[in-house]
């Protein structure tokens, strides 16, 4: 089995959280026989599991997924920056900042202070840039951090997929919950209205978020204040 069929097919099924034969021959465009031929290695090497599903014929097939070896060993995710950058955060946090605060509420707080350091590092070098090229730059860091992020063009702006977040898991998330901390990090880079959306049902763990493109109205330069103030 060559390298790029193998990894067609496990990132079809991080995407998709789950295929059958037939329909990994259908997307990768091979013989069904090629493609078990195919799921019998990945199979051997652990990064399979074949769960068995009643069909509408009555006769069972099967269902691929990944096991926790595949998504560890085929999507590894980049901790050390982000290591640091926490560790950062948390010996600079105050005493009054967490007064009251729950575990919970401490993560979140944490979180933020990272995506705001971030944002500020990025958001610079992106300024000028079209929106479409400041999607793709930072779909690119979330790739680079997690393995496994994508981006394409929708009505109304653009779509960013993340299946591998990091910080999904710390968080405490369903796979149909959107990470707030992503949110907070793309908003605050693109300078854009970002919305977190759930994934569809039948995809695995995901992290979903529309960008809008600007409208006309938003586009109008803004007076400066010294023109509001002598109005």
């Amino acid at each position: 089995m060559t390298a790029s069929t193998k990894t067609e097919i496990l990132t079809l099924l991080k995407r998709n959280g789950g295929h059958s034969v037939a329909e990994l021959a259908d997307e990768l465009r091979l013989a069904p026989v090629t493609v078990r031929q195919h799921l019998v290695g990945l199979e051997r090497d652990g990064l399979l599991v074949a769960e068995q599903r009643a069909s509408r014929t009555g006769r069972p097939h099967y269902m691929y997924r990944l096991t926790a070896k595949a998504h560890a060993a085929a999507f590894p995710r980049r901790t050390d920056r982000l290591i640091e950058l926490l560790v950062r955060e948390v010996g600079s946090l105050e005493g009054p900042e967490l007064t009251g605060l729950n575990s919970h509420q401490k993560t979140h707080l944490l979180l933020e202070r990272v995506a705001r350091r971030l944002a500020d590092e990025y958001a610079p070098l992106l300024r000028s840039w079209p929106l479409s090229e400041r999607v793709a730059f930072v779909t690119q860091v979330m790739h680079v951090d997690g393995g496994m992020a994508e981006w394409e063009k929708v009505d109304g702006g653009f779509e960013i997929r993340d299946f591998n977040c990091l910080f999904h898991r710390l968080l405490g998330h369903d796979k149909n919950e959107a990470c707030e901390w992503h949110e907070s990090f793309l908003g605050q880079t693109l300078a854009a209205d970002v919305h977190a959306v759930a994934c569809s049902d039948t995809v695995g763990q995901c992290c979903r978020f529309v960008v809008m493109e600007p409208t006309a109205a938003d586009k109008q330069p803004r007076p400066e204040p010294e023109t509001i103030l002598a109005q």
